[in-house]
């Protein structure tokens, strides 16, 4: 399993990720996250979203955050995939929800009466159902701060890329969260479940800008159709935002704004130009001003000069922004 791990950043992942935040008991700073999901599920009318992640059960569909293909998938992508959820898989994770599984020590509980009756009009309508409103969720909350989430998780991976480079990758899988035990060749996971998974199936990691403890998506049951791949998504440095402080456009002006938000990856002052329609002095006076105030780096490469936010510039992006 160890050869084949690897890091992923996913949309989707992230959406439901802040779905969970409806059933943390204390958002650990997510607060305001919470609130803006909440907005989200009653104004947009997510009654099965709503119905998933309000209830007491231990198991969550996992064909919700199907496994990404690339190191980072559209979004378009991955609610194909949950649209096109096999009959067989759809129909045994429900009843894992409802039912539990002994082995694993899951309980179940009652599905919602909103669940039974979606499901009535067939398992492809109510996987097409369930991927229009993970749509409807990522477009009203996620994609409007979505540069700013990735930027964050684009720096935990290379906070984790430079320690596998000095520790190798047992070190750092040993310090990815405080449930996740290595040793004598063998991958722990703290849990009152239970359950044992091949160490030859690889395994995904996902940081999570929502998560306050660690989310597994792992089929040990032989039961399971198609097992999938086991995947983490754990808290990503640093944690979920607090909400409190004045927003990013008030503090920078909106032009300055758009541009630090634009940094997540490395531009010279020609391509900021380019993609915001912006004379290049223009964005040069910008480029200064976030310069001196520490919000980004500058790195000369041959005759380019690339320009890429620092950390602190990805705190201050991934604060509340009320529309």
């Amino acid at each position: 399993m160890l050869a084949n791990t690897r890091f992923a950043i996913s949309p989707l992942a992230t959406t439901v990720g802040a779905l969970w935040l409806l059933r943390d008991r204390v958002p650990a700073g997510g607060g305001s996250w919470r609130w803006r999901v909440q907005d989200a599920v009653r104004e947009r009318k997510l009654v099965l979203l709503g119905s998933l992640f309000s209830g007491a059960w231990d198991y969550v569909p996992d064909f919700l955050t199907p496994r990404p293909q690339a190191p980072e998938t559209a979004v378009q992508e991955e609610l194909h995939a949950v649209a096109g959820t096999g009959s067989a898989r759809l129909c045994w994770e429900l009843q894992v929800m409802a039912r539990g599984v002994v082995e694993e020590r899951l309980v179940g509980r009652a599905v919602p009466v909103v669940i039974r009756e979606a499901l009535e009009r067939g398992e492809r309508d109510f996987a097409e159902r369930v991927a229009a409103e993970l749509y409807r969720l990522w477009e009203w909350a996620i994609a409007p701060q979505w540069m700013a989430l990735r930027s964050r998780m684009e720096e935990d991976i290379a906070h984790r890329a430079q320690t596998i480079a000095r520790h190798g990758l047992s070190g750092m899988l040993a310090g990815l969260h405080p449930r996740v035990l290595w040793g004598e060749d063998q991958l722990s996971v703290v849990s009152r479940f239970q359950g044992r998974v091949p160490g030859s199936t690889g395994l995904v990691l996902m940081p999570s800008a929502f998560a306050t403890d660690l989310r597994m998506v792992i089929d040990s049951v032989p039961a399971a159709p198609a097992g999938r791949q086991p995947m983490f998504s754990y808290p990503s440095r640093p944690g979920p935002d607090t909400g409190s402080g004045p927003t990013v456009h008030v503090l920078l002006g909106v032009t300055r704004a758009r541009l630090l938000a634009d940094l997540h990856t490395a531009r010279s002052t020609t391509e900021l130009g380019e993609r915001h329609f912006l004379a290049a002095s223009t964005v040069s006076y910008h480029l200064g001003i976030l310069h001196r105030t520490g919000l980004i780096t500058r790195t000369r490469t041959g005759p380019r000069v690339l320009y890429r936010q620092t950390p602190r510039a990805a705190d201050l992006l991934a604060g509340p922004d009320p529309r």
